[in-house]
This record gives structure tokens, C-alpha cells and sequence, in this order.
């Protein structure tokens, strides 16, 4: 069989996305109208989640045995993590944004939380969801017909679909083809006055001209770095530091969090006082991290293993997650920032794919939760370059 007739078939490949969902509340602005999660919820058969009362056995934060061994599932670790209030009334419940950090294998599904999450967190507080794209990574291309796509103001893209199979020849696309719509951001302050809005899903393609990074970084007397500066000489990740600054000094300060996929990538634990100024930018992540939660803005942070992320940001994370497939603390001498952990034995190391172990330094969810599955239409992944930038 000749290599031709193992290529992609394009139009078939086009044909497995669903139409662009245009006739929710966020897309029509008719208040009338249903919310673009509870449309994800119903195509994915994403359990419903009472978020007065009680939750739904298949997700439910904590299990205890009282009153003669009825089971009662109780409202504390994952409603605290995603209901975001300013002035909660419950004294168990954190105020402002929250955070989480989730390790595990690869294939042990933390893309699949991460979506999970994104669709709850616009449920539960018609949250502005930004999701960190990569040029080479696209697990959130299940969300494509509610996906706003902003991407950097005069910047040629070039989209790609690549196989898994090296042998085999892409493709290329227009985004235009597969999402519901894709907008223009003219630097990191627009991007989040003008272009996020409130309940919908973003992937944020970051700005390879770093524009407003700098501005905010001048504009901001107490957050000040040696050598710190920002161009387009940079490489284009360190545009998540500039606009994680900008949110928390500049806002809106409407709820808001970011997904950021592979967070080692960005923040690493080899970061150093480059050319760059690369180590002193997480430093400026880590401050910004402590203000992103009295301004409504969460992090969600997602990685191989705790000690490929630097451990300045690790002691600001009060959540932490594991994977099935990997063994959970039973001692905090691994969790920068925890002075103890709650398990005493390994729960998760034979657990299924999906199962996750939400704890902080206090207590831990059991049963662990099990995460819907959110599978892609696509095995390809979508490669997004950029063509004569900066």
C-alpha cells in the first residue's frame, strides 16, 4: 500500500467537528438563552452538580460515614477550589480566586481535568476560562464550537494539522473552519478588558511581540526585578508572565482562571538569571500569584512531577491533585509549601485513568473523583506558527 493512501483525509477529518455553537447566552447575548456550559455538559454527559446543597454521588468533594454509616457527601474540597466569591459566608470557604496543581504521567489525564474543570468553573461562576495554548498542543480542541480563539493583532498564523504518525503528511486549516470564532487582541491589558468575556472558553495564543508587557511591568512600582525587562527577543512563553501581571494590576477584576497545561514549561525549576531574565520573572509569577487571588483570578497548573516546577511557585499552591497511575504523597517532604499531608498510604498508583485525589494540607477527597471523559474529534494534534513575527 503506497504512502498516498495512508494520508489524512482532510474533508472527513473537517467533517468530525461539530458545527460552531452559536445560540447560547454568550454568543447571542440574549439573556434568554441556555449557557454555553450547560450545552457542553449535555453533548459530553457531564453530570449535573446541585451546587446549593448537595452534589452528585459520580462527583462528589467528600464522603463520611456518620449517623449509623449513612453516606453524606459534604461541600468542601472541589466546591472550594471552583465556587469563587468574594465574601463567602461559609468559614470553611476561601475568598477571591483559588489554585490547584495537578502532576501525574502522561496519559494519566490531566487534559481531560483540565477541561473538566474549565466547564465547571464556567458553570458555577459564568467565569472568564482562559486556557494557555501551545504551538504544538491541542487538547482542547473537544471544546472547538464554543472555543474563542484570541490571538496576537497583526500576526500572520499558520494552522496545521499534524498525525500522529510521522510518516504521514498534515494539513492546513483555518481556524475559522473548526471554532466558533476567533478575535484579535492588541496586547495583554485589551486582551483582558476587551476580549475575554464572562462564561466562555478562550485559547489564548500568546504574543510573540510582547506587546503591553513591558508598559505594565513600568506602570507597577512595588513589582520590581533586576534586569527584568521584556521584548521580543524573548521567547514566547515568558508572555505569560507579562499577562499574568497584567491581570492582577491592570484587570478587570471579574472572575477569571487559566488552565496552564504543562506549567513546567513556563515556570520551571531550572530557571535562571539568564539573558532573558528568566528566573526573575517567576518571581514575578509568584508575586502575582498571591494578588491573583484577592482579584478573583485562579490558576489551574498542570505538570509531569512537583519537581519540575520552580519551588517558588509551589509554596504559593494550596490545592494539589494526583493522577491515576501515580503514587500520592504520604509525606509532605516532597510538597513545597505543605507542612503535612493528609494520606498515610499510597490510594492512587492502581487507580483508573480519570480518577483524581484532591487534598490539601488538611484533608483529602475520598473516593477519589472520577472526571467524565472528554474525548477529542480528532487523534491530530493542531500546530499553530507563527509567519514573520516578531
Amino acid at each position: 500500500m503506497s504512502s498516498q493512501q495512508h494520508q489524512p483525509d482532510r474533508d472527513a477529518i473537517l467533517a468530525s467537528f461539530p458545527d460552531p455553537h452559536t445560540t447560547s447566552r454568550q454568543y447571542t447575548g440574549d439573556q434568554r438563552c441556555h449557557d454555553d456550559a450547560e450545552r457542553i455538559r449535555r453533548d459530553f454527559s457531564i453530570p449535573n452538580i446541585d451546587w446549593g446543597e448537595r452534589w452528585s454521588r459520580a462527583e462528589a468533594a467528600q464522603v463520611s460515614f456518620a449517623e449509623a454509616g449513612e453516606r453524606k457527601w459534604q461541600k468542601k474540597l472541589l466546591p472550594n477550589i471552583i465556587q469563587h466569591e468574594f465574601e463567602p459566608e461559609e468559614s470553611w470557604k476561601a475568598g477571591g480566586g483559588t489554585d490547584l496543581l495537578s502532576v501525574g504521567e502522561p496519559g494519566s489525564g490531566k487534559s481531560n481535568l483540565a477541561k473538566w474543570l474549565a466547564v465547571r468553573l464556567m458553570e458555577a461562576n459564568d467565569e472568564k476560562v482562559v486556557w494557555r495554548a501551545s504551538t504544538s498542543r491541542s487538547e482542547w480542541l473537544a471544546f472547538a464550537p464554543w472555543a474563542r480563539v484570541c490571538l496576537p493583532k497583526g500576526v500572520d498564523v499558520r494552522a496545521e494539522f499534524v498525525p500522529k504518525n510521522p510518516t504521514q503528511e498534515g494539513f492546513e486549516v483555518e481556524l475559522e473552519e473548526i471554532v466558533r470564532e476567533v478575535v484579535r487582541y492588541n496586547d495583554v491589558v485589551d486582551l483582558n478588558k476587551r476580549v475575554l468575556k464572562p462564561g466562555v472558553f478562550h485559547v489564548v495564543y500568546p504574543d510573540p511581540r510582547m506587546r503591553g508587557c513591558q508598559w505594565v511591568y513600568e506602570q507597577d512600582p512595588e513589582k520590581q526585578y533586576e534586569g527584568l525587562e521584556f521584548s521580543t527577543d524573548d521567547p514566547i512563553n515568558h508572555w505569560w508572565f507579562g499577562w499574568m501581571h497584567a491581570r492582577v494590576s491592570q484587570g478587570p477584576h471579574h472572575f477569571s482562571s487559566v488552565l496552564f497545561d504543562e506549567i513546567g514549561d513556563i515556570a520551571p525549576e531550572s530557571a535562571s538569571k539568564d539573558e532573558f531574565a528568566h528566573y526573575q520573572k517567576v518571581e514575578l509569577l509568584k508575586d502575582c500569584w498571591v494578588d491573583a487571588r484577592k482579584y478573583g483570578h485562579s490558576i489551574f497548573a498542570f505538570g509531569h512531577s512537583e519537581t519540575d516546577i520552580h519551588s517558588m511557585i509551589r509554596r504559593k499552591i494550596r490545592w494539589r491533585a494526583t493522577m491515576a497511575g501515580t503514587t500520592n504523597p504520604t509525606k509532605a517532604g516532597g510538597i513545597v509549601g505543605f507542612g503535612k499531608v493528609p494520606m498515610d498510604e499510597d490510594i492512587m498508583s492502581s487507580r483508573n485513568v480519570g480518577d483524581v485525589l484532591i487534598y490539601n494540607e488538611g484533608e483529602f477527597q475520598f473516593p477519589p473523583l472520577n472526571t467524565t471523559h472528554i474525548p477529542s474529534p480528532t487523534s491530530m494534534t493542531l500546530k499553530v506558527s507563527y509567519e514573520g513575527a516578531p
